[in-house]
């Protein structure tokens, strides 16, 4: 039990790492502000309501962990990959937007803000992303196979190339957001076309 409170001291005390692994901690609300980590993994974590502002994470990966509600207030995230992650509500509109470049697969998603990011080639693949926010956010090429988007706001939103193929539950308005060669598949693309008031029968 001694070696995961020691690690959990170490992130607390120490301001930078670089190819460190944190496995298995679990440390709800914890106060990682002006933090640097270079090419570290975080898996099967809990950082729920942590509180990460200020914080740099370049080339980092994190895997089957829970950062829920957690503030990331000017942080910057170049490289960095989520898999298998749960981030329920977090405002990712309040990140430092100079470099940034971040993934996402099998990742829970639900009432998070995109609004206004730059986020072009981005991936959203295979996750639950409910009652999110993507006003204003520049996702061209950006890649949504397989998720779904129940309740999801897209407005205002450049969508230019974006992949949603096999994604379900979108609800995009063409004429109030930028589609250009986006990809749709059945049956989420009837929808495209009832926005225009086109009706289609089978």
């Amino acid at each position: 039990m001694s070696k995961p409170i020691n690690i959990l001291n170490k992130l607390r005390k120490d301001s930078s790492f670089q190819d460190e692994k944190f496995i298995e901690l679990s440390a709800p609300a914890i106060n990682l502000q002006l933090k640097s980590f270079y090419n570290c993994q975080f898996v099967k974590c809990n950082f729920s309501e942590g509180d990460f502002s200020e914080s740099l994470f370049s080339e980092c990966l994190f895997q089957s962990s829970n950062l829920s509600l957690s503030k990331i207030i000017n942080s910057r995230m170049q490289e960095v990959y989520f898999s298998d992650c749960k981030l329920l509500g977090v405002n990712f509109s309040a990140i430092n937007t100079l470099i940034l470049e971040f993934d996402f697969d099998s990742c829970i998603l639900n009432e998070c803000n995109f609004s206004s990011l730059p986020m072009k080639g981005s991936a959203f693949q295979n996750c639950q992303i409910k009652n999110a926010d993507f006003y204003g956010a520049e996702i061209s090429d950006s890649n949504f196979k397989g998720s779904d988007l129940k309740g999801t706001l897209f407005e205002n939103t450049n969508l230019t190339g974006a992949d949603f193929r096999e994604a379900k539950n979108s609800s995009i308005h063409p004429l109030m957001n930028t589609i250009k060669d986006a990809k749709f598949s059945m049956p989420d693309a009837i929808w495209l076309l009832n926005a225009l008031g086109i009706i289609v029968e089978y």
